[in-house]
């Protein structure tokens, strides 16, 4: 019976995410770290110590071959990268500085629904 009540147990959880629900929020956040690093998707509340993002995009400075100009910044698609990770991230809470919403005049808000309608 133990057995049977723990496989239940483990395909439950492995189904169900433990999100909190949000009512009227954005389509998209920015969360900022306490490491200064900002991913911006969509952000779910999770019961625990982790919240999760999907469809994940953080922002990268490319430094101009002329030492003198400015650096290029550019919004990257997480899991285009070498080593491929899933467009979703588990973040400690604690490192979690705020949560803001994006709205739809934001250009990282537009840049991501088209990236996405691809």
């Amino acid at each position: 019976m133990a057995i049977v009540v723990f496989a239940a147990a483990a395909l439950f959880t492995q189904w169900w995410d433990f999100t909190v629900p949000a009512v009227g929020r954005a389509q998209y956040q920015a969360v900022f770290l306490t490491n200064g690093q900002t991913y911006f998707g969509r952000y779910y509340d999770r019961i625990g110590a982790y919240a999760k993002i999907e469809d994940v995009y953080y922002l990268q400075q490319v430094k101009s071959s002329d030492p003198n100009a400015p650096a290029d910044t550019r919004i990257l698609r997480r899991g285009r990268e070498l080593h491929e990770p899933a467009s979703r991230m588990l973040i400690p809470k604690s490192a979690i500085l705020f949560v803001e919403d994006l709205t739809e005049a934001s250009p990282i808000a537009q840049f991501m629904q088209r990236d996405s309608a691809r």
